[in-house]
């Protein structure tokens, strides 16, 4: 097995309320994305709430810029995005990532588009099983939580994102890497010490009364979200 590992700049994260007026057409992908509304989850509510609208928001954005030879799959975690699927041009990848970047509260994006012909249904449902096996096992595995992260499996590449420690990262990681079927694994994670993991269920659990109307903004403090992130691939042999 070798590791691949791209260490990327953590962003503070672009606050406003999100734009929920007006229907966002629902685009069906290819990739399978898994989410989690509990309690235990480390994100506030209103990040919560940000990321199911923008991955719908974002897929409609982006097929509107890039209207042909497109698979895409948005998945996002923190209001972070990750883009996966397949694009006719390398000019389209980059404009896929640009319309992300802009979109309403991203704080940053993960571009794992590939300039390739877009998959057949065969595959599709493979990776639709295949993400099912993946989080099987990982919802028994000792010491990783599935409420802290999504699963995303596109052309046989798990794509794991949440907001996890070190330790969490790397054995979910080692899971997904076991399943069989599993062609590499790719982490987007938000590495978080345990003391901030712990403030900011302390946070999220006595959330700070909002001083003006409804808004979707992270109640957590920017210390937090200015916490390591990383990008890391595993290639199975």
């Amino acid at each position: 097995m070798k590791m691949k590992s791209f260490v990327l700049s953590a962003s503070v994260l672009a606050l406003g309320t999100l734009a929920l007026s007006g229907c966002v057409p629902v685009l069906i992908g290819g990739a399978v994305g898994t989410t989690a509304f509990v309690t235990t989850d480390r994100r506030s509510t209103g990040a919560q709430m940000a990321d199911e609208v923008m991955e719908k928001r974002i897929q409609y954005e982006i097929s509107q810029a890039v209207p042909n030879n497109l698979h895409l799959t948005v998945t996002s975690y923190n209001r972070r995005v990750l883009l996966t699927g397949e694009v006719g041009t390398e000019q389209d990848k980059l404009k896929a990532q640009q319309v992300a970047q802009n979109s309403l509260e991203v704080s940053s994006v993960v571009n794992e588009l590939l300039v390739a012909p877009v998959t057949s249904v065969t595959q599709r449902m493979s990776d639709s099983t295949l993400a099912g096996k993946v989080r099987t096992q990982l919802i028994g595995t000792s010491g990783v939580s599935l409420n802290q992260m999504k699963v995303t499996v596109d052309r046989g590449i798990v794509y794991l994102m949440g907001l996890v420690t070190q330790q969490e990262a790397q054995k979910a990681s080692e899971v997904a890497s076991r399943v069989s079927g599993v062609k590499s694994v790719v982490t987007a994670f938000e590495i978080l010490s345990e003391q901030q993991v712990q403030e900011r269920l302390k946070l999220i659990s006595n959330p700070e009364p909002a001083s003006q109307g409804y808004t979707t903004t992270n109640n957590i403090t920017n210390e937090y979200d200015s916490s390591a992130s990383s990008t890391t691939e595993v290639r199975l042999q």
